[in-house]
């Protein structure tokens, strides 16, 4: 949300785009205030490790529209920009239309293979822990970090530094490309989380890839939707052939176009792989059951919106 700040190509391509209305971007910026902190209902602590942006988002709904007003207030000691001043509901419902223009705009065409740069940098992190410990884990994130006993520390190059005890809770590492170092939490006493810049950003850009290598040829067809519209959850292929009453060599055949479009992801479970939607499969399943055509039997992928910063 501080483009001029972040050198990864997607930061700045928001404020760039001609669909980008200017009370977004302003209010976008009024997020961000001259420490380049941001409110921490901006930055949830993840529930799972591949949140989804909706949810996210629902939880940013639910919050008590005091407890965001006061966080933003405490952004900006009591000094609110104008694009952030106005009724509770105004405000928040500005912020989450603001979000979702955002992430439509600026990373919904990317996100695929941006997700899987942060996927990979999880499984390295994760590595590392068993390896070193959390101690050591902790020191390839950045060296602002310390851990000492069960107190974790952060020392912030531009505003203020972070201290929380780790005594019987749980500390989660949180992959971003939007950081120059070590963030966390503006609030010590919340869940303790740290916020760093994912390993592999110089091998993205903010080009989306060419259709082709996206599978953009490979046209979803009934049998596909069906396929798509059962992955609600994570699923094994066997569960699936057996619902369709297929086997589960063309129920994998049929996933892995679906996963080279894009439209499902796995990952892996002890001895199983569970396949379940993205967040672009249910997008365009979304559109396919909001307009069913009988005369047009077979969509084409595409890329479309579903929040996420």
């Amino acid at each position: 949300m501080a483009p001029t700040a972040y050198r990864h190509p997607l930061a700045c391509s928001h404020a760039s785009e001609p669909g980008a209305p200017a009370a977004h971007v302003d209010l976008l910026a009024a997020l961000v205030n001259g420490d380049f902190t941001t409110p921490d209902f901006l930055t949830p602590r993840p529930e799972s490790p591949q949140p989804r942006i909706r949810d996210e988002l629902n939880g940013v709904v639910n919050l008590p529209t005091t407890s965001i007003l006061k966080e933003l207030d405490a952004l900006w000691d009591g000094h609110l920009p104008q694009a952030l001043r106005g009724p509770g509901w105004s405000v928040r419902s500005r912020v989450i239309e603001a979000i979702e223009h955002y992430w439509s705009h600026s990373f919904a065409r990317f996100w695929v293979e941006h997700r899987s740069i942060l996927a990979a940098d999880i499984q390295y992190r994760a590595t590392q822990m068993a390896a070193h410990g959390l101690a050591g884990a902790l020191e390839t994130l950045s060296p602002h970090v310390r851990l000492a006993v069960d107190q974790l520390t952060a020392v912030s190059r531009v505003g203020t530094s972070y201290a929380a005890s780790l005594s019987g809770r749980d500390l989660v590492f949180v992959p971003s490309f939007f950081t120059l170092g070590a963030s966390y939490p503006v609030d010590p006493t919340g869940p303790p989380m740290v916020i760093y810049p994912a390993r592999g950003q110089r091998s993205t850009s903010a080009q989306p890839a060419p259709t082709g290598a996206r599978g953009g040829h490979n046209l979803l067809s009934a049998s596909r939707a069906d396929l798509l519209g059962m992955l609600d959850g994570p699923t094994t292929t066997r569960e699936l052939a057996a619902s369709l009453g297929k086997t589960e060599q063309a129920v994998n055949q049929q996933l892995q176009a679906l996963r080279t479009s894009g439209m499902v992801e796995a990952s892996r479970s002890g001895r199983c792989v569970l396949y379940r939607r993205t967040e672009v499969g249910e997008d365009l399943l979304r559109m396919v059951r909001a307009h069913p055509a009988a005369d047009h039997p077979i969509v084409e992928p595409v890329h479309l919106a579903g929040p996420h910063v």
